[in-house]
């Protein structure tokens, strides 16, 4: 059962002991010294090695009854045989929390859950709780804490929180949202849960001011029924967004020998997370941009969605997208189109949605674009509005010409103003392009500025559906 100083010590400790501390290139000893001195850990840094006089130019000690001061958490990269006796050290130190990187468990072998639950009841006899086995470690940015794999250059604060019963791949997702300007304070990685479970933190985390929205990734859930109960509580406060794992046959297997999870009905799964208000993503992928719209974006209150595009071939694309997702591309009304017209908007452009801004010729002038997105935000005709095109390929070298200075500017210009159009109409506003920040020079600087520029049409899709989504909940007392 949860309670907060039980899983505080894996959030913010004041001391480390890394058990297993080593210098050795691809060891999870090194990986985890390496993240605690990569962010100037404040606390006590405490490496354990049976071989090494120090580790990273810190003194070691043979055995953690050696340390002279207390130690909060014991992070334990070593062979799965010497679990048992080294948690036994921890407790007869008084250690609080023991975070195991181990594998070699429930995930794995025969009887390995059986021992699971051994070590469990041992590491509680002492009064101490267990992250993991099979974990690759926690984060908390706010303490300059990481006591993680993941390297710090990926790794970016924001309001969002993270998780997860699996941490490599989320790890990635970090490393490729950081160009985005997308990534969470704080990560834990729950493993094979012979102990503390993803609920306690989901609990914790939802009692966190700081915490604006948490970020799952679920193969199967240990206690439905407290689950439940606290995803209720959690959800009404904040955004929870999971991505469920293990709705195949083969994913189910797969989980088995990941985490040792049994994955269970995705038609149950999924009844009980949209009852509990939890919002599911459909992909890992979305993960991170849906938890970002959710807390950045205004409410998306209907499905219906108006198009300006650069290219009418993205338009139709676009309008598939979207109206396959469950969202709506109405034809704007006769008035509307005539307001549009009335613009400068000529005859061979369509106005009747999407707007083909590309067809006009008339892209170049900033203010026009600005008046079309105003015209149609202040229509009551939609819910949301997409700006899709902008962003020409390539990147600005120093022999770059006068005119395509210019083009650059006039095309940033347009696009922070249709990201100011969001705030002046509380609607949701959404920029893409076909481009990523890599690819696009005006992608790239606006990114830097904070700007969110999305380029596949089927996450512009799947945003604004699920925005919906969370809004029809809340609305509902969910």
């Amino acid at each position: 059962m949860y309670n907060k100083k039980d899983v505080e010590v894996f959030i913010n400790p004041s001391s480390v002991a890394v058990i297993g501390a080593s210098q050795r290139p691809g060891s999870w000893g090194s990986f985890i010294m390496e993240g605690l001195l990569s962010m100037g850990f404040p606390g006590r840094i405490y490496p354990v090695n049976t071989h090494q006089e120090s580790v990273y130019g810190i003194k070691s000690v043979r055995d953690i009854r050696d340390i002279e001061g207390g130690v909060d958490l014991a992070v334990l990269a070593i062979p799965e045989e010497t679990i048992e006796g080294v948690i036994r050290a921890c407790g007869e130190k008084g250690v609080k929390g023991l975070a195991i990187i181990t594998a070699g468990f429930g995930e794995a072998v025969e009887g390995g859950r059986e021992r699971e639950k051994k070590i469990a009841r041992l590491a509680r006899s002492y009064g101490m709780h267990i992250l993991g086995p099979n974990v690759s470690g926690t984060f908390n940015l706010d303490a300059r804490f990481n006591a993680a794999a993941s390297p710090k250059d990926h790794l970016l604060r924001t309001p969002l929180v993270a998780v997860c019963q699996g941490g490599y791949a989320f790890y990635d997702l970090l490393a490729s949202g950081f160009s985005r300007g997308m990534g969470v304070s704080r990560f834990i990685h729950t493993g094979n849960e012979c102990d503390l479970t993803v609920t306690d933190f989901l609990e914790y985390f939802g009692a966190d001011p700081e915490a604006k929205a948490i970020l799952m990734y679920v193969e199967t859930i240990r206690d439905g029924r407290r689950f439940i109960e606290v995803a209720k509580h959690v959800t009404a406060r904040k955004p929870v967004v999971m991505y469920k794992a293990g709705r195949t046959p083969g994913s189910k297997r797969a989980a088995m020998s990941h985490t040792g999870a049994l994955s269970g009905s995705t038609e149950i799964y999924r009844a009980m997370l949209h009852q509990v208000g939890v919002i599911t993503s459909p992909t890992m992928e979305l993960l991170l941009p849906l938890g970002h719209a959710l807390i950045e974006r205004p409410p998306m209150r209907g499905r219906r969605v108006a198009i300006i595009t650069m290219g009418g071939s993205w338009g139709v694309a676009l309008t598939d997208a979207l109206e396959l997702a469950g969202l709506v591309v109405p034809e704007f009304s006769p008035e509307l189109q005539k307001r549009l017209r009335s613009l400068g908007m000529p005859v061979r452009a369509s106005t009747r949605n999407p707007v083909d801004i590309g067809a006009s010729g008339l892209f170049f002038s900033v203010d026009l674009l600005l008046e079309l997105g105003r015209e149609i935000l202040g229509s009551s005709e939609v819910d949301a509005l997409v700006l899709h095109g902008l962003g020409r390929p390539g990147m600005l070298g120093d022999d770059a010409s006068d005119e395509v200075r210019l083009f650059l500017e006039v095309e940033k210009q347009s696009i922070r103003g249709f990201d100011e159009l969001e705030k002046e109409f509380h609607c949701p506003v959404l920029v893409g392009s076909h481009f990523s920040p890599w690819e696009s020079q005006a992608i790239h600087d606006l990114t830097k500025e904070g700007i969110r520029v999305y380029n596949r049409l089927d996450e512009i899709a799947q945003l604004l559906y699920h925005m919906y989504q969370y809004w029809q909940m809340r609305s509902r007392g969910n």
